[in-house]
C-alpha cells in the first residue's frame, strides 16, 4: 500500500517530530527482522542528501538493535557534512574500517548526474519509503513523502535503484578515517571535501542519467 503522509505539504518545523517518524518505522521493521531468513529481509539501505537526514539519524538511535540482529546496513549520501553526524553514524553502525574504505558501507556521490534521484529508505523486503530529489536545497524541498508497505514491486525497484548508485558512488577516501578519535580527522578535513558531492554541484544543470541508472525512481 502506497500513501502520502499528512504533513507531505508543509514545512518540517519540528525535525525531532521528523526523526521519531522513522525511529518508529524501524521499530516495527526491527520486531520483524528476526523473523527474516534470507538477505534481503535483513538488509537496511539508505539513500540521503546528508547525514543530517532524519532517518539516518534515526538509524544511530537504533544502532544498538541493528547490531545486535546483526542486520546489515548500507547508506549512500549526496554531502558528507555534517561530519559530526556522519561520523556518529559510522561509529555507530561500524560502517567504515579506516583501514579498507574501499570495503565501507557508505559511499557519496560525485557524479551530478545522480543528484536527481530521490532520497529513499528500504527496509527488509516489504518498505520503501521515498523522499525529495537529492538535488533539491532545503528551502526549495517539496516534502514529497511516500511511505510503501508490503508493495514487493516498489521495493524492488528502490533495491535496483540502490545497487546502480551505489556501483558508481565513491566509497569515503581513507584520508577522512587518519588519527583518533574520528572526529578529529573529520575536523581536519577541507569544506570542500566535508560538503563531497554537492558543493560543486548544487547550481549545476544535470546531464542525463546513463542507461544504467534509468530506473530511478523520481
Amino acid at each position: 500500500m502506497g500513501f502520502l503522509s499528512a504533513f507531505q505539504k508543509r514545512p518540517l518545523t519540528d525535525c525531532a517530530q521528523s526523526v521519531e517518524k522513522f525511529s518508529a518505522l524501524l521499530t516495527k521493521y526491527l520486531q520483524i527482522a528476526p523473523k527474516g531468513s534470507s538477505l534481503r529481509e535483513r538488509s537496511i539501505t539508505l539513500i540521503a542528501r546528508s547525514p543530517g537526514m532524519a532517518a539516518a539519524r534515526a538509524l544511530v538511535l537504533h544502532a544498538a538493535e541493528i547490531q545486535r540482529q546483526q542486520l546489515a546496513v548500507q547508506v549512500i549520501f549526496a554531502r558528507l557534512a555534517p561530519v559530526d553526524l556522519l561520523v556518529d553514524l559510522s561509529a555507530a553502525l561500524n560502517l567504515v574500517d579506516p583501514r579498507h574504505t574501499a570495503s565501507g558501507r557508505i559511499r557519496f556521490i560525485k557524479n551530478a548526474a545522480l543528484l536527481d534521484a530521490h532520497e529513499q529508505l528500504v527496509l527488509g523486503a516489504s518498505l520503501c519509503w521515498t523522499g525529495d530529489m537529492l538535488r533539491r536545497l532545503e528551502e526549495n524541498r517539496n516534502r514529497l513523502d511516500i511511505l510503501e508497505e508490503n508493495a514487493r514491486g516498489p521495493v524492488r525497484l528502490a533495491e535496483l535503484s540502490f545497487n546502480a548508485i551505489w556501483a558508481v558512488a565513491k566509497p569515503v577516501p581513507a584520508r577522512a578515517f587518519t588519527g583518533h578519535p574520528m572526529l578529529q580527522a573529520y575536523a581536519s578535513v577541507s569544506p570542500a571535501f566535508a560538503a563531497a558531492g554537492l558543493a560543486a554541484t548544487e547550481q549545476a544543470p544535470a546531464a542525463a542519467f546513463t542507461s544504467r541508472i534509468g530506473f530511478t525512481r523520481h
